[in-house]
């Protein structure tokens, strides 16, 4: 009898401390995203893992019970560390780093239930496996994903967006329909009525979010007056980078809008997908994309598209912000347009763009050359130092620079926003 109990507390033993090497985590860590309602919550479709043997054997009803929690701590572990259609709140190695030390404390049942805002009463899949010792189900949920971020916030794990705000600012956005090479989008919006509620929408969700927009009414104007004047390899096919550029905005967002419709019974039922993409706007490199989807429904396509956008952003823009906090640490960025409009000897044209390089690794933090043609010289530049941090100081400072070290011309403004320089040699 002695014997059977020391096996018998030599197997709960070894059975306790594989429960604690895995803690509260969950077991099964799958998920599946569904879609976003704002950015507050996504729905997803959760797996979890029970197994708990009573006196007479598996006990199902306690099995189910712990699988529904596992399936809840899956579903909040994908919103921390994101999947297939979601960026996860955790998004430096840094950020891991921090949460790892409170995990364990973290995926604790109460804690864990704070973040499940619906759940469905059934379930999607329900399946005994490991020779029938355990139960692996499947089911549908809410998971608030703006609380979880809360609690990383108070718990130091990632910065607030406030925070974040406040040391680099957000950037400037600007949304413009996606159309054909050659094409512009300022007279597509004219004309299309979806298109304008697309602007619409996604002006109001930058707005409420506190991110700097500018409009395309507003942008038309100042685009006409300066598309004379960008000499930008590429433009004439891209009309929003053009556009994006000439106002100044940081990042420019290209939407397409489809709404597909079909009969049901008497009803006409409507579905919209919304494709969105964001590009940095001084070298129109592709910072992310997402498509959104709205539930089908009778409803208006305005209700539906407004539905499948808000679905598409929010991943996009926490990519935007992802880069916009990496890049700023490199310094303002700009992109400076240099043409060369005087006459010069060949010796002498190379002495300017000597001249124009050492004047750029002297007053900028990081430099990269986009062209170098017969007439233009093209320069991507991040800039440091506070007094130059607006066109304006930036440019004052690069013409002394430039004078200093080529005497045969002087460097004349052109154009200064806030991303664009152009300036010329004479």
């Amino acid at each position: 009898m002695t014997k059977h109990l020391t096996v018998l507390a030599l197997i709960l033993f070894l059975g306790s401390g594989t429960a604690s090497a895995q803690g509260n985590l969950p077991t099964s860590r799958e998920a599946t995203f569904i879609e976003a309602n704002g950015s507050a919550e996504v729905l997803v479709r959760a797996k979890g893992i029970g197994g708990v043997k009573g006196f007479w054997g598996f006990d199902e009803e306690k099995s189910l019970k712990k699988a529904e929690m596992d399936a809840r701590k899956a579903a909040a572990y994908f919103v921390l560390y994101g999947g297939a259609g979601l960026d996860g709140l955790l998004r430096s190695d840094d950020d891991k780093r921090k949460f790892s030390t409170i995990e364990n404390e973290f995926f604790d049942d109460a804690n864990i239930q704070k973040f499940i805002s619906w759940e469905a009463s059934t379930f999607e899949s329900r399946v005994k496996m490991a020779g029938g010792e355990k139960l692996k189900i499947e089911k549908q949920m809410r998971v608030n994903k703006k609380a979880i971020s809360d609690q990383l916030v108070a718990r130091h794990i990632i910065a607030s967006l406030e925070d974040i705000t406040e040391q680099i600012g957000l950037p400037t956005l600007m949304a413009l329909p996606d159309v054909k090479p050659g094409q512009n989008p300022l007279d597509r919006l004219k004309s299309d009525s979806e298109l304008q509620q697309g602007a619409s929408v996604i002006e109001s969700y930058l707005t409420a979010k506190k991110y700097n927009v500018i409009a395309p009414d507003q942008a038309e104007q100042i685009f006409q007056q300066q598309k004379a004047q960008l000499a930008i390899k590429g433009a004439e096919e891209d009309l929003s980078y053009a556009i994006a550029l000439s106002v100044g905005s940081d990042v420019y967002v290209t939407y397409t809008i489809t709404v597909n419709t079909r009969r049901v019974g008497s009803t006409d039922v409507r579905k919209a997908s919304v494709s969105v993409r964001a590009f940095e706007t001084t070298t129109a490199r592709l910072l992310g994309t997402e498509t959104g989807y709205s539930e089908e429904s009778a409803a208006p396509a305005t209700a539906l598209i407004e539905a499948a956008i808000s679905n598409a952003l929010d991943n996009v823009m926490s990519r935007i912000n992802s880069y916009w906090q990496d890049d700023i640490k490199n310094g303002m960025q700009y992109k400076v347009i240099v043409t060369i409009t005087g006459k010069f000897d060949e010796d002498t044209r190379f002495d300017l763009e000597d001249a124009v390089q050492k004047t750029m690794k002297k007053l900028c933090n990081k430099t990269k050359q986009n062209v170098s043609s017969g007439q233009t010289l093209d320069y991507i530049v991040w800039v440091t130092n506070p007094d130059m941090q607006n066109p304006t100081g930036f440019f004052r400072e690069m013409r002394k620079e430039f004078n200093a070290n080529f005497s045969a011309g002087k460097l004349h403004q052109v154009n200064l926003n806030r991303k664009l320089m152009m300036v010329s040699v004479e």
